[in-house]
């Protein structure tokens, strides 16, 4: 029999109810790997909020900077601070806000495969079985906010490339720029869709304007970080991986 795709409004209905029944079960998990690392960060940022790493953390065989420590950028921190602030502290209240991302992610991933495939809703049901998404998505750390950002920066970027539409590939170049400030890797998209935006429309064009939006922002932030804690964390972080 062959297989006919649910209306989008349907698909989108399903698609919600499912990934929240996989993650309501674990609305109570202990906070527990790394977790912790951006749990510290979001307390602090209620009393510091424009210096997110000044502080003091005991997460190895001595108490070293926060800086030092903690190899991703603070966006995730400042959501779970807003989280925080509006529900509680409890890990129930924390993971209820981390929900939000893991919806925006399965949902995001069945609007970008509309455009490429011919069974989007079967795309999403794969990316929602993933044991990796299903570990991140029960998690208080960055990895599930940043997919979240990524496909939708993508989904934006090609509807804006289609339609030449300013306005998308802004929204989208905004949103390579938070998902970078998410966690590093977002800035894997900036080539990448320089790449496929290239082969795309053949020629230059004021499409790559957008993409400087991310490179300024992630040129802020290493500016604002070296002048707070005297180095610039998003070459730091690169050169902690490399090693």
């Amino acid at each position: 029999m062959k297989w006919t795709e649910p209306r989008p409004v349907l698909a989108v209905l399903l698609l919600s109810g499912l990934t929240l029944a996989c993650l309501l079960p674990f609305l109570g998990k202990a906070i527990h790997i790394d977790d912790p690392l951006f749990v510290w960060t979001a307390r602090h940022l209620q009393s510091h909020p424009l210096d997110f790493y000044g502080f003091t953390v005991d997460w190895g065989l001595a108490p070293a900077r926060m800086a030092e420590q903690m190899q991703n950028p603070p966006l995730a921190a400042y959501y779970m601070a807003v989280v925080g602030a509006i529900f509680g502290w409890s890990e129930m209240a924390l993971h209820f806000g981390f929900l939000f991302p893991a919806l925006a992610f399965i949902l995001g991933t069945f609007f970008v495969a509309r455009r490429f495939c011919a069974h989007p809703l079967a795309a999403a049901l794969a990316s929602l079985a993933a044991p990796v998404f299903l570990l991140s998505a029960t998690s208080l750390m960055c990895d599930t906010m940043m997919m979240a950002q990524w496909v939708w920066a993508v989904y934006l970027w090609r509807e804006g490339l289609e339609r030449k539409c300013a306005a998308r590939l802004a929204a989208a170049g905004m949103l390579i720029a938070t998902c970078s400030l998410t966690k590093y890797f977002g800035a894997c998209l900036i080539p990448l869709l320089l790449v496929y935006s290239w082969l795309r429309e053949r020629r230059a064009g004021s499409w790559m304007l957008y993409l400087c939006l991310p490179i300024v922002a992630l040129a802020g932030y290493q500016w604002l970080t070296y002048r707070l804690y005297g180095q610039g964390l998003f070459t730091s972080a690169a050169v902690y991986a490399t090693n």
